[in-house]
């Protein structure tokens, strides 16, 4: 009975962290405060902050001209933008594999469970199911965490990017800040890390419980 709690456990646990995990992945893919930078120049930006993701810049436009009302202008990059640091085209590869991977871990380990308990598949068939799962949950967390932390590691640096004239901002920042896509992409790399440990360590799937009645405790 402990063995079987413990794989229900496992199961539902690991198969809820690599689902959250996922999702954290896509929405920090497409999030754009992954660095948020502090200029001088306050001329066109009107607060002195731009916030920079891998696939979207975004700042507020000069009040004396739009008028107060909160508006965000962002301008979208083209996949390897040719001013783009390293770290920033790798986090545009890595995390769209990340998330092709996490997505087909999601399959994985929802297919595994039901195709056994519909019998259309043998025990050994729905193991492989849940390991390959476990391996694509896994390295989907690597091409998270990776490119997450080079760019915090930039940030703290403080390091550039030349944007060209047309951003009207400085190749470097007076400072930069950590933005919210960073923390949240750490805790989708560590979701997915752990819920493929989890499919890694399970060796059958889990259809029912069945309980003897003559001996309730069993």
């Amino acid at each position: 009975m402990f063995s079987l709690l413990k794989r229900v456990t496992l199961q539902l646990v690991g198969y809820s962290l690599g689902s959250l995990g996922w999702i954290l992945s896509c929405i920090t893919t497409r999030h754009a405060e992954w660095r948020l930078w502090l200029v001088n120049n306050t001329t066109i930006f009107s607060s002195g902050i731009a916030h920079v993701g891998i696939w979207k810049i975004c700042f507020p436009p000069n009040l004396k001209i739009a008028g107060d009302y909160g508006i965000v202008c962002c301008h979208e990059f083209n996949f390897n933008e040719n001013f783009f640091p390293v770290e920033m085209f790798l986090a545009q590869i890595l995390l769209l594999i990340a998330t092709f991977l996490g997505g087909l871990g999601i399959f994985f380990t929802f297919l595994s469970p039901w195709h056994f308990y519909m019998g259309t598949i043998r025990k050994t068939q729905a193991i492989c199911l849940f390991l390959a799962g476990g391996i694509l949950y896994i390295i989907a967390g690597l091409c998270v965490l990776v490119p997450v932390s080079w760019n915090f590691y930039s940030v703290a640096n403080n390091s550039s990017i030349p944007f060209p004239p047309s951003f009207h901002l400085p190749s470097g920042p007076v400072a930069q800040r950590i933005g919210i896509a960073i923390p949240m992409g750490i805790s989708s790399g560590l979701m997915l890390l752990i819920s493929g440990i989890f499919f890694l360590c399970i060796r059958s799937p889990v259809t029912s419980i069945r309980v003897n009645p003559m001996n309730p405790r069993s």
